[in-house]
């Protein structure tokens, strides 16, 4: 019963299944490609880390409007802006520095893909009702 609920509650925020849904389509394109032999596995890896930097990036946003409201220390809002680009570009940095060995930048910027949602959704997904 609890699973049913929780279930029912991650769907109602369009902006969250929105950003699942373009990451499970982008995710089956690349392995659909995969199996056919057009990309190679370092494009599947590229897209995980770019995915699992994409979920860092939403966590600290999250967490960083959480504490400015509470604390309202803006200097504590920028180090955590700061902190977020770092992990946008982080995983970018390590695709370059590899030679495209273990990750592919074209994977990495295909999981970083959901972040050109932002600035439409952001609202929705920090669930910021009024200020």
């Amino acid at each position: 019963m609890e699973l049913k609920s929780i279930y029912k509650n991650w769907f109602k925020n369009s902006t969250w299944s929105i950003i699942l849904i373009i990451s499970f389509l982008t995710g089956i394109t690349l392995i659909l490609l995969f199996v056919l032999k057009i990309i190679n596995y370092s494009w599947l890896t590229g897209w995980v880390l770019g995915l699992t930097s994409f979920l860092v990036g939403i966590f600290i946003s999250k967490k960083s409007v959480e504490l400015l409201l509470k604390n309202e220390n803006h200097f504590l809002f920028y180090f955590f802006f700061l902190l977020r680009i770092g992990a946008y570009a982080t995983p970018l940095f390590i695709a370059f520095f590899n030679n495209n060995i273990i990750f592919d930048y074209r994977g990495v910027l295909i999981g970083l893909s959901p972040i050109l949602l932002l600035p439409f959704t952001n609202h929705k997904v920090l669930n910021i009702k009024s200020y």
